[in-house]
């Protein structure tokens, strides 16, 4: 009998149990979810298959699944990202296809989130992308002057505003007056939010790249944020592993992230991250012990990056120099000090008696980020990615080094992912390839960069413009980014400089006599933040100025550039040889 009763107060508890817990369970996944998480993962097979991307119809099969979504559940918070999702694909699409189809289906997507969901975040990238189309695809500028001015007015805090500004002043600035401020019909848009208004801060997603000595970690938020850090010591008593630690206050954890990202390499076990009492996140980094880092923000997307390093700079150690946070040096003064460092010298690098093994090439912007817009409509995505390639072609044939690119095609990649592949591969020299441009078209020339602090308004003019932020941001970030300015062998990165600079002038100067020397100088660039070895940035001309861009055209000069560069590189490493006694 005392079995009877238990089991049926058993069973008593397991239906109480499920009346309790199932219906909780169908009101957290809410069939919009549920729809938009299948789309989700038909996307994520097509995205793993080359095989499907070769055809059409695996395209459009994903994209309709997510319009879907956008079209069976029109209020759900899933709406937008469905919308431009869907976008993308036929955007994307349409670069293989060249089917109008195929354009006009990823404009009604996009034009839709304008619309309709004009409050979301993303509805100013879906605007860039209709400006996008009317530059790369259709070749009608003052379609996009229109596009990107409706852009900048009704999204002025949008994240994709700098860039889109950047294209604008390309293009010739904003449409004459008499003209309407957009091609759309006439709707009532309401300005994107600010963060500080009603914008809620969230974590999105976050990636990593890793090598057996380095690791960078970067935590993307919705929007600029405050952060908090601390290190806590291995506690074996606990069995707790040594660890870092960062707060992202005001921040929400975005709903298609895990509690737990699994690193494993021979520096970082895991990352966690939780939602803390207080409303802010905590990231922990898990470490195999303690570690040196480094932790800076970036804008334009807000993100915060971290590096772990298994040991600091060992040619410091060597040597016993130890890095001080310094001051940005005057003009005057710092062209004194380049004149003096722009040969290899005795810098930390090859002190250490370092061979130059792997260069990594990186063709500025890419997809979406067109990079600067000639006068004519030529991009400069297209022009430095031409320029990579045929660069990595010469150094491949007539050099015993390896030689990577950080695209090979029209792909966009973010400022920090590119310097992250350099690291990650222990590359030896890296060098960013870029074209110059100015609201005076008559500017021209060539010149080259290197991580530095200054106080050039030029340089930081600059490095606002091909970081896609604003001037102030540059200035706020002098204090944070002091210290890695000076740890990022600034010596070898102006020794490179020099010989690249006088390799493009030298050789271009053989068929154009007119080509003028812009020197090397120093500047914040966001690309340039964090290698960990000689790197440059190259303004190989300036696509604004009519008799420039009309040169990049042609394949001849982007060989000439490509080149020239080349020729720096190789000057650069042969006088590192010899004075290393290297053959």
């Amino acid at each position: 009998m005392p079995k009877l009763v238990f089991r049926y107060l058993v069973a008593v508890l397991c239906i109480s149990t499920c009346q309790i817990f199932i219906p909780a369970y169908s009101r957290a996944v809410e069939p919009y979810e549920s729809a938009y998480q299948e789309a989700r993962k038909a996307f994520y097979r097509f995205k793993d298959d080359k095989e499907k991307q070769k055809f059409r119809h695996n395209w459009q099969f994903v994209a309709k699944a997510f319009e879907s979504v956008a079209n069976k559940y029109p209020d759900s918070p899933r709406a937008p990202d469905a919308l431009y999702t869907a976008g993308r694909l036929y955007y994307d699409l349409y670069a293989v296809s060249r089917l109008e189809e195929d354009l006009r289906s990823a404009t009604t997507c996009f034009r839709t989130l304008v619309e309709k969901y004009s409050q979301n975040y993303l509805a100013d990238d879906a605007q860039l992308y209709i400006a996008l189309q009317s530059v790369e695809y259709v070749k009608n500028t003052r379609l996009a002057r229109k596009e990107l001015a409706y852009l900048i007015e009704h999204f002025p805090k949008g994240d994709i505003t700098p860039k889109a500004t950047r294209m604008l002043e390309d293009l010739g600035g904003p449409p004459e007056p008499e003209e309407p401020i957009s091609s759309m019909k006439a709707i009532e848009t309401k300005p994107k939010p600010s963060s500080s208004e009603s914008e809620q801060a969230l974590l999105e997603r976050v990636k990593h790249w890793s090598n057996p000595d380095y690791t960078r970690i970067v935590l993307y938020t919705r929007t600029k944020i405050t952060y908090k850090s601390g290190q806590l010591p291995k506690d074996d008593a606990n069995g707790l592993p040594a660890r870092l630690y960062i707060d992202l206050l005001d921040t929400e954890l975005g709903s298609d992230l895990t509690d737990s990202l699994s690193i494993r390499d021979s520096i970082v076990k895991r990352v966690r991250m939780a939602k803390r009492q207080g409303g802010f996140i905590r990231v922990v980094v898990e470490m195999d012990q303690d570690r040196s880092h480094r932790i800076f923000p970036m804008d334009d997307p807000a993100r915060v990056v971290l590096d772990v390093v298994a040991k600091e700079d060992k040619k410091a150690e060597t040597i016993g120099i130890k890095p001080v946070v310094k001051k940005p040096v005057s003009t005057k003064r710092k062209a004194e000090e380049i004149k003096k460092k722009s040969h290899p010298g005795a810098s930390l690098s090859m002190l250490a008696g370092l061979r130059v093994k792997r260069i990594v090439i990186d063709p500025g912007h890419g997809g979406n980020d067109t990079g600067a817009i000639g006068p004519t409509g030529l991009l400069e995505k297209d022009v430095v990615l031409d320029i990579g390639r045929k660069l990595k072609k010469i150094i491949m044939e007539n050099m015993k080094v390896q030689v990577t690119l950080t695209r090979n095609k029209d792909v966009f990649l973010e400022l920090e992912e590119r310097t992250a592949i350099a690291n990650k591969l222990n590359a030896d020299l890296f060098v960013s390839i870029h074209n110059n441009a100015h609201i005076n078209r008559k500017y021209y020339g060539v010149e080259t960069f290197y991580l530095d602090l200054t106080d050039d308004k030029y340089s930081i003019k600059l490095a606002a413009r091909e970081n896609a932020t604003s001037e102030k941001t540059i200035s706020d970030l002098d204090k944070i980014l002091a210290d890695l300015a000076l740890k990022s062998h600034v010596d070898d990165s102006i020794a490179l400089s020099g010989y690249v600079q006088k390799g493009m002038v030298g050789t271009l100067r053989r068929k154009h006599k007119d080509i003028k020397d812009l020197g090397l100088k120093p500047a914040l660039f966001y690309v340039l933040i964090g290698a960990r070895m000689p790197s440059i940035l190259v303004e190989a001309s300036f696509i604004s100025n009519y008799n420039e861009e009309k040169r990049l055209r042609t394949s001849a000069y982007r060989q000439e550039l490509a080149k020239g560069i080349y020729h720096g590189i190789k000057n650069f490493i042969q006088e590192r040889n010899e004075i290393l006694g290297m053959e």
